[in-house]
Parts: C-alpha cells; sequence; structure tokens
C-alpha cells in the first residue's frame, strides 16, 4: 500500500515538473505538492465511499448508470449523432454518401 502511494506520488510529482516546464531545484516542491494532493484524493475516496455506503447502492437495482439510457446510450449524443457515422448515411469514401439518406 505505502509503495503504491509513493509511487503515485512519484508520477504526480514528474507531471507538476513537467507542467512547470521541467525547472531545477523545484525537486521538493514538486514533491510536496503531490503528496498533498494524492492525500487530499485519498480523503476524499474515504469520505465518498463512506457516504455511499451508508446511503445504500450508488447505482440504480438495474446497474445502469443514471446518465446513461437503457442500452449504455448517452441522451443526445454518441456516434450515429454525427454525420459520417455509421447508419447515417453520411461521410463514405471521397466524401460521396454511401447511405439512403437524402440531403
Amino acid at each position: 500500500m505505502i509503495d503504491d502511494r509513493q509511487e503515485r506520488i512519484r508520477l504526480r510529482a514528474h507531471r507538476l515538473w513537467e507542467d512547470d516546464g521541467k525547472p531545477e531545484g523545484k525537486e521538493q516542491e514538486h514533491w510536496e505538492q503531490a503528496s498533498r494532493e494524492i492525500e487530499a484524493e485519498a480523503e476524499e475516496s474515504d469520505r465518498t465511499s463512506g457516504a455511499a455506503s451508508e446511503q445504500g447502492p450508488a447505482q440504480p437495482i438495474g446497474g445502469l448508470s443514471s446518465s446513461l439510457q437503457p442500452g449504455g446510450t448517452i441522451p443526445g449524443g454518441g456516434p450515429g449523432a454525427t454525420e459520417g457515422s455509421l447508419g447515417t448515411g453520411g461521410g463514405s469514401t471521397a466524401g460521396r454518401p454511401s447511405g439512403t439518406l437524402k440531403r
């Protein structure tokens, strides 16, 4: 468990260092910031997992996430909603439609 935490901190500190322009001499600052962020994430995870167990299951009985419609589709989106997607008749080879959709 400690090794996993140390590895997560190391990776986060490295990302912070890169995001900061790879400056020399700021290793300790990046390590401390990464450590604080990882600790905060762990505390948040503990809080939310504790709250979820007190409230019961987080998902509906059917097991679908509340943001999905039956069948696992996201309302108003998905591949079928854009031109050139399969089944829409749009965007095929050389920009010529291949389906039966009239424009």
